[in-house]
């Protein structure tokens, strides 16, 4: 399932895994990914979301090993803090990851691991 139609789950969770999709979202989208989060969660629900830190004006196209091409957003890290606060979300908890791209790079993962509060249902 696209992760952009998790609002028309009927079923609540303990836990959501947002795994290294939102790179692939924009910044609205991801916005509502997170309200819908709120929604499906039960109470102390624990919601994981892993991204790439940076500023939204360097996203673009980027080229994969493959040659295929795909958007690829960046996501500035309170902003994202900011609207869980706003969407009942607590304990948050912030982590960086380092992951080699390839034998010359390596870029920083940002994850966020945080619990509903509150259920907006």
């Amino acid at each position: 399932m696209d992760c952009r139609a998790i609002k028309s789950l009927q079923l609540t969770f303990d836990g959501i895994i947002g795994g290294f999709f939102l790179p692939y979202l924009s910044e609205s989208e991801c916005n509502n990914f997170i309200e819908d989060c709120t929604r499906l969660l039960n109470n102390n629900g624990t919601l994981y979301l892993s991204f790439v830190e940076g500023d939204d004006a360097d996203s673009g196209y980027k080229t994969g090993t493959t040659g295929d091409r795909t958007y690829f957003y960046f996501h500035n890290t309170q902003k994202i803090i900011t609207h869980l606060q706003k969407n009942n979300f607590g304990d948050i908890k912030v982590l960086k990851k380092l992951y080699k791209r390839n034998n010359l790079s390596t870029e920083e993962h940002t994850i966020i691991i945080s619990k509903v509060l509150i259920n907006n249902t």
